[in-house]
């Protein structure tokens, strides 16, 4: 069997509108592999949670569309399923944990209500079952007084215990693949780190594959075997996360770890990449980070011609014309 859970080809999502044709996510390619976190990262805008939508069948059409590529999970392709197959594996198979809990629980239901549910449809057991499995799932997600937070409805929760019950509701099918977009976004540092433990524990028991959705490059530091950083609807850099941390080849990627607090350096003010990120509608000619970038802002080949992800050594790929320049130890 291949240790690849995941494999996604040349993705590419638009969003038709108004103004025209947003291309929120392009040619993007990276593998999952079974048991291993795999990191996507960059600002908000750039197109990460929409892979994540792309990978669930979960893009709004219309105006959203899948105009390329393949999304292979365990030797199928998800964009040549029925609905009613990717029915079964949504919440079956792969699972996901939405940005803000508050907002994906459904507020006229109970916390028991709604997990049993996945529960009875995916794994076919009656309502009493499935709910004594969803007390032991609260549990399990370390949720004191089980028995009795089963019964209660979203807005009786804490924004931590909240974030619990989605991750209780992923894992309640024991899934291959999760899939945690921002999964800490708006929790204080302590439940943040007690989430993300959590899910680490899961991870381990079970097997899991993870997909971390996250603008937190501490938390990547931490958690990831490996990161594909996005930009601009595309990934600009591939790479285990040892590597990536040590010697980042992309300017972009520069950027985003020199805005990292560091220890010793207290009074120096942190330092930000300018500008924006682009309007999908309006990107720039050539390399899309290059009115940012403070290698290539003036560079022809930089506004003119934009690089494909390029293989600089073995497992560091790099969308940047110099990003060799950046290799350390080379020659």
């Amino acid at each position: 069997m291949s240790d690849e859970i995941l494999k996604i080809e040349n993705l590419s999502v638009h969003f038709d509108t108004e103004d025209g044709v947003a291309k929120a996510v392009q040619e993007v390619n990276f593998e999952i592999r079974r048991g291993e976190t795999f990191a996507l990262v960059g600002e908000s805008g750039c197109g990460k949670s929409v892979t994540a939508l792309a990978m669930m069948r979960l893009i709004p059409v219309p105006p959203g569309r899948i105009v390329n590529g393949r999304i292979e999970f365990e030797g199928a392709n998800l964009l040549e399923l029925s609905e009613k197959q990717m029915r079964s594996i949504r919440g079956n198979k792969i699972a996901m944990i939405f940005q803000e809990p508050m907002t994906s629980l459904n507020p006229v239901f109970t916390i028991g209500d709604q997990i049993a549910e996945a529960i009875m449809l995916h794994q076919k057991k009656e309502y009493e079952a499935a709910w004594v499995d969803a007390v032991e799932i609260l549990k399990q997600v370390g949720i004191n007084e089980a028995e009795r937070r089963v019964s209660e409805y979203p807005h009786q929760m804490s924004g931590g215990m909240r974030q619990r019950v989605m991750i209780a509701m992923a894992m309640s099918c024991k899934p291959a693949l999760l899939i945690a977009d921002e999964p800490t976004t708006a929790l204080d540092v302590t439940i943040q780190a007690q989430i993300l433990e959590l899910i680490r524990e899961l991870q381990k028991q079970n097997n899991m594959s993870v997909l971390l959705i996250t603008h937190d490059l501490g938390v990547v530091a931490e958690r990831a075997n490996e990161v594909a950083v996005m930009y601009a609807s595309r990934i600009v850099e591939r790479a285990k996360a040892a590597d990536l941390f040590a010697n980042a080849l992309h300017p972009y990627t520069q950027g985003l770890l020199r805005s990292l607090p560091r220890l010793g350096h207290e009074g120096r003010r942190l330092e930000v990449i300018s500008g924006t990120v682009p309007n999908p509608l309006e990107f720039p000619s050539g390399c899309k980070f290059h009115p940012r970038c403070p290698v290539g802002h003036d560079d022809e080949k930089c506004r003119t011609c934009e690089p494909g992800l390029m293989e600089i050594a073995t497992g560091r790929r790099a969308a940047c014309w110099y990003a060799e320049r950046f290799l350390k130890g080379k020659g």
